[in-house]
Parts: C-alpha cells; sequence; structure tokens
C-alpha cells in the first residue's frame, strides 16, 4: 500500500480531525482574547505620597514661620496597589535622615492637629482601596527658634518602618514687637 491509498483510505477521518483541531484551536483564541480583554491589568504597585499647599498647590509652602504661628499644608496619599491598604501618616520634626524600610522610634501622639516636636509624631491613620485618594490637610505650629526639618513619614498599616519620606525645612523665628508709630 503507498501513501496516495494510504490517503485515500484515511481522508475523511484525517479531515474530520484537522477540522476539530482548527475548531479548538479557534474557540481557545476566542476565549483568549475575551479574557484578555476583561481581565485587569495590574502594573506597577506603588503608593503616592506628596504635599500640597493651601491651595493645592505643590509650591509655595510655609516655609517661614514665627515662633507659634501656625502653618498649613495638605498631605496626599494615592494608593494604586491593586489592594485596600491601611497607611499611618507620620508628622514630626528631626535631624535625622530616614530611608525606606528605616524604623521610625518616636513615640505617637494620638491627635493630629498641633504642635511639632522632636520627642512624639502627629500621627493619622488612613485606610484607601485600590485608587482611591486622601487629602489629608495638617494644621501645625513649631514653639522652637531656629531651622527645622519637619518629617513626613508614610508607613504601611501599624509598622513603624518608613514605606515613604517627605520633609520640609521651615524656619521659625521671633515674631516682631508691634510698633505703636
Amino acid at each position: 500500500m503507498n501513501f496516495k491509498d494510504y490517503y485515500n483510505k484515511y481522508k475523511k477521518t484525517l479531515e474530520k480531525i484537522l477540522t476539530i483541531i482548527l475548531l479548538i484551536l479557534l474557540i481557545a483564541s476566542i476565549g483568549l482574547t475575551i479574557y484578555l480583554i476583561n481581565a485587569p491589568k495590574i502594573g506597577e504597585r506603588f503608593t503616592e505620597f506628596y504635599i500640597l499647599n493651601k491651595d493645592l498647590k505643590a509650591y509655595d509652602y510655609p516655609t517661614q514661620l514665627y515662633k507659634n504661628e501656625s502653618g498649613v499644608v495638605i498631605i496626599g496619599v494615592r494608593n494604586l496597589e491593586y489592594t485596600p491598604m491601611n497607611y499611618t501618616v507620620w508628622v514630626f520634626l528631626s535631624n535625622d535622615t530616614y530611608d525606606y524600610n528605616y524604623s521610625i522610634n518616636i513615640t505617637p501622639k494620638d491627635r493630629w492637629n498641633g504642635t511639632l516636636s522632636y520627642n512624639y509624631a502627629l500621627s493619622k491613620e488612613v485606610h484607601l482601596i485600590h485608587n482611591e485618594t486622601a487629602l489629608i490637610p495638617l494644621n501645625f505650629s513649631i514653639d522652637k527658634i531656629g531651622k527645622h526639618k519637619v518629617e513626613y513619614i508614610l508607613s504601611v498599616g501599624n509598622e513603624k518602618k518608613v514605606y515613604r519620606e517627605l520633609h520640609l525645612w521651615v524656619n521659625v523665628s521671633e515674631p516682631r514687637e508691634k510698633s505703636l508709630i
């Protein structure tokens, strides 16, 4: 039996098998295309952490204050981690440099607005779902004259490890005496 005879004998069966294979491949490619169109595209996972002035602009921060004068910043946190996240925002005065995963060794105060200190941190917990943004106003003052580094630290959950860090240098001076003239 040569190839031509063998082919003619099994031609119908071979065509049926090839048709079934092509049909399976067509259905699989349609299914895969539908899945790729509807599946969520997970990109880079990160959290945005930034400070704004009281007009929601990224400039003209309160960097010149008088002793005990109030300054206002807006702290922005945006969750792009593709999962709900719990964050803690810490604000305090510091002379240290904080890097990613550095442990924060400062006592948290259970309040948000107030006088900043080198001994304790103002702290606030924030819960965000994916792609949600929180804009948190902070009304602060400094009761010591001099140049101070205000640290803004973002940590995940209740951990005291730095996840994101920002700082702002603030020069605090003695209030001027009012002239009677």
